[in-house]
């Protein structure tokens, strides 16, 4: 054996004995190390014994060191850090994280239950979610993935298109009802458009030329996920993203109110860039979300 590790302590003793030093008590040190405060002060007596002197001086409130324990204090925290430098250069790196943009509606309504399903699977992997609805941010440097409104993958971007955009007005069935019933009843529940390709009721009035819908009273919510909240509700009538909100429209919460969507041309691309440490976390989570 080296006659080195027979001139050595224990060396869990000495990451005790920096603890209980630097925390101050060895409640504290025991709190820290996640052990009992009998656990801390049974290796501090250890490292005592193999030592032959007393490492502190044991008051009511607080521990101060001896002679011998600040004479040992800086040579054991550097050679800890000096053990934990080394150790993290050689241990194996963790999985990148994986930052996925995309705007207030697709997370909502798409994203996150897929993401959910994703997390559980075998493939999991750290992922940061960014919802922004500013197209331009969503393209940021910093997003290894984004989920954009538009008619093409953006240039400097690969991607794939998700689902092509059919807008319906819609309500719950309570709500389809109350419109067969009085359509001067149900406002149109509209929302700021947050980019110039956004649709919204102003945008729908120009291009349907002739709908039961114009000239119905409006009622403005915070975002438009707030109008399709409003919507469910059966408080009014929203104009929802078919392919966004296919789960909704099959389970019969929502309801279509006109015979045809209408196709706007654009569509939900998801896009990428992959970089060297994330190139196969990249693959996994497209697969996924293409495959959902």
């Amino acid at each position: 054996m080296d006659s080195r590790r027979k001139s050595l302590p224990p060396l869990d003793t000495l990451v005790f004995f920096e603890a209980a030093l630097r925390a101050g008590s060895f409640s504290a040190a025991a709190s820290e190390l996640y052990v009992s405060q009998a656990a801390v002060s049974k290796r501090i007596k250890q490292l005592e014994n193999w030592l032959g002197a007393e490492l502190f001086e044991r008051g009511a409130r607080s521990l101060t060191p001896t002679q011998a324990g600040a004479q040992l204090a800086d040579p054991v925290a550097m050679a800890l850090d000096y053990l934990q430098g080394a150790l993290t250069q050689v241990r194996s790196p963790t999985s990148p994280t994986l930052r996925i943009a995309a705007n207030s509606a697709v997370s909502v309504f798409w994203l996150f239950k897929r993401l959910k399903s994703f997390a559980l699977s075998p493939a999991s992997c750290p992922i940061e979610t960014s919802i922004k609805d500013d197209p331009r941010e969503l393209l940021s440097e910093t997003n290894d993935i984004a989920i954009v409104y538009a008619d093409e993958v953006p240039k400097g971007w690969s991607g794939i298109l998700l689902m092509e955009e059919e807008l319906a007005p819609v309500s719950s069935p309570a709500g389809a009802k109350l419109f067969a019933d009085d359509p001067a009843s149900m406002p149109l529940l509209d929302y700021q458009r947050h980019a110039p390709d956004w649709i919204n009721w102003e945008v729908w009035e120009q291009r349907v030329s002739s709908s039961p819908f114009h000239g119905l009273p409006r009622m403005m919510c915070q975002s438009y996920s707030h109008s399709i909240g409003q919507a469910l509700e059966g408080v009014g009538i929203a104009l929802a993203s078919c392919s966004l909100l296919e789960d909704e429209l099959v389970s019969g919460q929502l309801a279509v109110l006109a015979d045809a969507p209408l196709k706007t041309g654009k569509g939900y691309f998801l896009t990428w860039q992959r970089k060297d440490d994330t190139r196969t976390q990249i693959d996994d989570l497209i697969i996924h979300l293409t495959a959902q």
